[in-house]
């Protein structure tokens, strides 16, 4: 079986999954699976019988648009502008009209009062702009799967019929004014929910090329030497067992083995840690990882998909597909709402045409059943989730907090755990000087010759170093033990534990076994075969993170740790924090596998993280986190973004999206209220329906209003700790 990712522009919700998965599982020898987030179908295929423009043309078949190359995603992007863009101008109109029907005096001209009019400009917004859902609605309707593109269309043609049939049985009389239409209604529902669409595709698109792009931070071509010659290839031509070599400064083309050479190389990419690795003969490398300083020549032991980036690529698609999808409310509700209230239509059209009329006038039966579904017209249920989420997303973008989807809101609530990663999450990323031991003097040399490394230990003690430097002759890197150079005629090294063993020197002055224990790297500055000073250097605690873990704790919300960090370093930092779960030494595929273990107690599980390596374990996680200074792939697969390194943004998304599902609840209570009422009174004939109108504006201002409260919301403050 061949396997293929497609990208499609239009997946909105779980109902969008459910659809395609119905639909391709009704067909032989393939396989589709959805990752809604990410706005992408994964397919397992038999390659004799399908390509993947044979497939793509089965998605255009139900309504999906497939995005094969750039210029198709522009396309439909246009197209949704244009839809959005012709649905506004042909609503303007028609929504004029509506102030007259709620009785409000305000000038209209009689042209767009005709009911022949509003017909005329209602139908392209039905049938041309809104064909999406009748499309979508007729593939949920075979999968026997309603959801939100059901409510729309039961709501818009609803008062399209009536509309047209009320228009039509008119007959002008000087008595008898112009009955009111729903013309507008149609028009109003189709245009609210492209809104809500264009923005959170809008949304969504910023964060969803990550993991197709993602290959693209391999090297193109890798420096093979055969027989004594080095040839640039394409990376597609290199096999296992070839030996390439990699220049300082250059990528390392494919995962291997070090055969020759010394240098540190930048992991931070895929490990997440901060500080270069040091690698020699023996030492293993991996595939688009960063050689720093010297020439390595590697053994090439992975290619193509079983390179360590191939498979956490593969594995983030894999658990996103484990992952369960969260339905939205308001799918739920249509799953029972479209057909109580068909069923409950027909049953009023019967009951008028053989009890009411004893068989004799359909026409009078055909008002009343028009009218349940009209009274019933789902435009505040339509615009329940989406009014409330849209007003809770932009109070979040001001606060640093981007929401992808609206299936977060319905989770959040029911958090239980929350993992961290270490690295870039709970730490601040990047190593600095913590402790310096020795005369205040001393550091002028340490800082002088570390001015000449690109080590990011080099950086951490310049940047806490502002004096004048020493000039520096003779400069070496000793790999994998530290610096070493002549300042003012004196042989001066920066190095560790390792280079003063190596020089016959006593270090146990300066206790370095207490910095060591909490998870701090020391370096010795020495001159002259004399031990001057020692730096302690660590990646420093974010200010927020320790209020953040007393928090959740105090929410009964238990904190992890999974860090591929040594264990000292993570239980040192754990243990400042609080946290009494970690997980240490934990490889980034193995990530993903923790929190399914932690899930398998019963547990709501959340997940920050901020690397390539966070990737599957925030698409395992039922709501991933991602902090907005990571990777993009790490934001791709999040269903949360947080924008600033701010931990205590965590909080506030949660305790903003559970406000968020309260108004969400109450708009449906305001909108379930006016159906209670309104539906018996148009089943029984006694409903004017000029009334019923200005219930449904009623209905669907109150959501509105409901929404907009929204912006009262307070947000609870996080203490810091320098």
């Amino acid at each position: 079986m061949t396997r293929k990712t497609m990208k499609v522009s239009n997946i909105t919700c779980a109902q969008c999954a459910k659809s395609i998965e119905t639909y391709f599982n009704d067909l032989p020898e393939v396989d589709a699976k959805v990752l809604v987030t990410s706005k992408k179908v994964i397919f397992n295929y038999e390659e004799s019988r399908y390509d993947i423009d044979k497939l793509a043309d089965h998605l255009r078949i139900i309504g999906y648009y497939p995005i094969l190359n750039s210029e198709q995603q522009e396309k439909a992007k246009k197209k949704d502008i244009i839809d959005l863009i012709l649905a506004a101008i042909l609503t303007f109109p028609l929504l004029w009209t509506m102030f007259v029907h709620l009785g409000i005096q305000v000038p209209v001209p009689d042209l767009l009062m005709n009911g022949y009019v509003q017909w005329a400009i209602a139908t392209p917004i039905l049938f041309f702009v809104g064909r999406r859902f009748f499309i979508a609605t007729y593939h949920q309707i075979k999968g026997k799967n309603l959801g939100m593109d059901a409510l729309v269309v039961l709501g818009t043609s609803a008062a399209y019929i009536f509309s047209v049939y009320t228009t039509l049985t008119y007959v002008p009389s000087p008595h008898h004014a112009m009955p009111n239409l729903y013309f507008e209604t149609t028009a109003v529902i189709i245009f609210m929910v492209l809104v809500g669409n264009f923005f959170e595709n809008r949304v969504k698109e910023k964060t969803s090329n990550a993991l197709q792009s993602l290959i693209s931070l391999g090297a193109k071509e890798a420096r093979v030497r055969k027989n004594g010659v080095d040839t640039m290839v394409p990376i597609d031509d290199v096999k296992p067992g070839d030996t390439i070599i990699v220049l300082a400064n250059e990528k390392i083309g494919l995962d291997g083995i070090v055969i020759s050479g010394k240098s540190y190389v930048d992991e931070a990419m895929i490990t997440g840690e901060p500080m270069p690795a040091f690698r020699e003969p023996g030492s293993r490398v991996i595939g688009s990882t960063m050689n720093t300083i010297e020439t390595l020549e590697i053994k090439v032991t992975a290619v193509g998909s079983d390179t360590v980036l191939a498979n956490i690529i593969q594995t983030v698609e894999d658990t996103a597909l484990i992952k369960p999808k969260a339905q939205r409310i308001a799918d739920k509700i249509a799953a029972l709402f479209v057909p109580v209230v068909v069923l409950i239509s027909i049953i009023v059209f019967l009951l008028w045409v053989f009890v009411v009329d004893g068989g004799h006038e359909v026409s009078h039966a055909f008002g009343p059943a028009i009218a349940v579904l009209v009274i019933s017209c789902p435009c505040a249920l339509g615009l329940a989730t989406p009014t409330s989420i849209s007003v809770g997303s932009g109070i979040a973008f001001k606060e640093g907090i981007l929401y992808k989807g609206g299936e977060f809101f319905e989770i959040a609530n029911k958090i239980s755990a929350i993992a961290f990663d270490k690295t870039g999450t709970l730490t601040k990323g990047h190593p600095e000087l913590s402790d310096f031991i020795g005369e205040q003097s001393t550091l002028q040399y340490s800082a002088s010759l570390e001015k000449h490394s690109n080590h990011p230990i080099a950086e951490a003690i310049t940047d806490a170093y502002d004096q004048e430097y020493l000039e520096v002759s003779d400069f070496q890197v000793l790999l994998g033990k530290g610096i070493k150079g002549t300042i003012q005629n004196k042989t001066v090294y920066v190095g560790s534990l390792n280079l003063v063993k190596e020089l016959n020197l006593n270090a146990e002055a300066y206790d370095y076994e207490t910095y060591l224990h909490q998870g701090k790297s020391v370096f010795f500055t020495i001159i002259d075969q004399e031990i001057v000073n020692m730096i302690a250097v660590a990646d420093p605690i974010k200010e927020t993170a320790k209020g953040v873990i007393t928090e959740l704790k105090r929410r009964n919300i238990t904190p992890y740790m999974i860090t591929g960090d040594q264990e000292i370093t993570a239980q040192y930092i754990a243990s400042e924090l609080g946290i009494e779960h970690v997980f240490s030494e934990v490889l980034p595929h193995e990530k993903a596998l923790k929190i399914a273990e932690i899930q398998k107690g019963g547990n709501i599980v959340a997940f920050v993280g901020d690397g390539i390596n966070d990737a599957p374990a925030l698409k395992m996680a039922d709501v991933g986190f991602a902090v907005g200074s990571g990777s993009d792939i790490a934001i791709d697969t999040s269903d949360v973004t947080l924008m600033t390194y701010d931990l205590g943004l965590v909080i506030k998304a949660i305790d903003l999206s559970l406000a968020t599902l309260k108004n969400i609840y109450l708009n449906f209570f305001w909108a379930f209220a006016y159906n209670i009422v309104m539906i018996p009174l148009a089943a029984i004939g006694l409903l004017n329906p000029s009334l019923a109108g200005i219930g449904m504006g009623f209905s669907s201002i109150m959501v509105v209003l409901n929404a907009l409260s929204l912006n009262l919301f307070k947000f609870k403050q996080i203490p810091t700790e320098e």
